[in-house]
């Protein structure tokens, strides 16, 4: 594509994101929406723009320390339109050698109690909660623990009602007086709690403020990340990761997911980030699924100008590693890479 077209698909995408980006302080942080010079898509994207992160390798090292039974293997973002500049990290990795994603579940893994399907939970050990506003701009409030936890598993639902597996999705609760996520303390550093107990499979841990999410990607562009799921695999006594069911797969031994709360956040307006879209997509995550996609605009409506209506995907999905707008729903080919994990559960 000619680079007139990418800098102007570039600027519909930064109309797209900068218009749910949190431009007026929010409770745990005053941000600026990213301005459009920072905003520089590409003609079209790949699938993953896989890096090395030092930061989760330096994790892994305190881990393996620790004796602990897992290691983190890879983190998944979902990255918002004014963000995406065509080599945009989709992915950041432990292992320097690592190209891909590689991790899933295995089926009645007797290091899971041999569950045939997965558990998830809700919580944090923190009182972030992401912000909220009408379509209009007002009413801008606090989003509630009651109404998060209702977010959650409406995007596990979606999931489960895909259809093509008969291994549950099963919600279960955090044990009173227990932390349910490590990750929030490592990222930053910090010991993990003293109280720390994995409480399910997936973890939904909740909302993190935008300097969280820019220590993870260790600068600024963790402002236009909106979500992000991290592995952890199982490992054996040497450290190495697992593959027990000889699928050529990592073993999947724990998923942890976070929010950015530096967004506004709502459901299908243009000027908020959609709930539905961004955890459902991070939830397939946690459930084996990585982006596939693109997101072009063609020569011939680049022509008249440029609209986030010109914008299209080839294909679209929810998968989809860049998020413009609006409500995202599962799609064919979302439905068709699940099942081809999950129709053999």
């Amino acid at each position: 594509m000619h680079s007139s077209i990418s800098l102007r698909l570039g600027a519909a995408l930064a109309l797209a994101g900068a218009a749910a980006c949190a431009d007026a302080p929010v409770p745990t942080e005053t941000l600026a929406p990213t301005t459009a010079a920072d905003a520089k898509a590409a003609a079209s994207t790949t699938d993953e723009n896989v890096t090395y992160s030092p930061l989760l390798a330096q994790i892994n090292v305190g881990l393996e320390a620790s004796r602990s039974p897992y290691r983190v293997s890879a983190a998944e973002l979902r990255i918002a339109a004014d963000g995406w500049n065509g080599v945009t990290s989709t992915v950041l990795v432990a292992n320097d050698r690592a190209r891909s994603l590689g991790i899933e579940w295995v089926k009645g893994d007797p290091r899971r109690d041999g569950r045939g399907g997965v558990t998830y939970a809700f919580g944090s050990n923190t009182a972030i909660a992401p912000t909220t506003r009408d379509p209009n701009g007002s009413n801008v409030r606090l989003v509630t623990p009651a109404e998060q936890a209702a977010y959650v598993d409406e995007a596990m639902s979606a999931w489960r009602n895909v259809g093509c597996s008969s291994q549950p999705i099963t919600k279960v609760a955090i044990p009173a007086g227990t932390d349910p996520d490590i990750l929030d303390q490592l990222i930053l550093g910090q010991a993990p709690s003293q109280n720390y107990a994995q409480p399910a499979d997936i973890v939904h841990s909740g909302w993190q403020t935008a300097q969280w999410f820019r220590t993870l990607a260790g600068g600024t562009f963790g402002n236009s990340i909106i979500g992000v799921t991290l592995f952890f695999g199982f490992v054996d006594n040497a450290g190495n990761f697992t593959d027990i069911d000889r699928n050529g797969q990592v073993d999947l031994a724990l998923s942890e997911l976070f929010y950015n709360d530096r967004f506004y956040w709502g459901n299908g307006a243009p000027n908020v980030v959609d709930f539905y879209s961004i955890l459902t997509h991070e939830s397939g995550h946690s459930l084996g699924l990585a982006h596939f996609g693109k997101v072009f605009i063609t020569k011939k409506d680049a022509a008249d100008g440029i609209s986030i209506a010109d914008i299209k995907y080839a294909p679209y999905a929810l998968m989809n590693a860049v998020y413009v707008t609006g409500r995202n729903e599962i799609a064919g080919t979302d439905v068709s890479s699940f099942c081809s994990i999950w129709s053999s559960f």
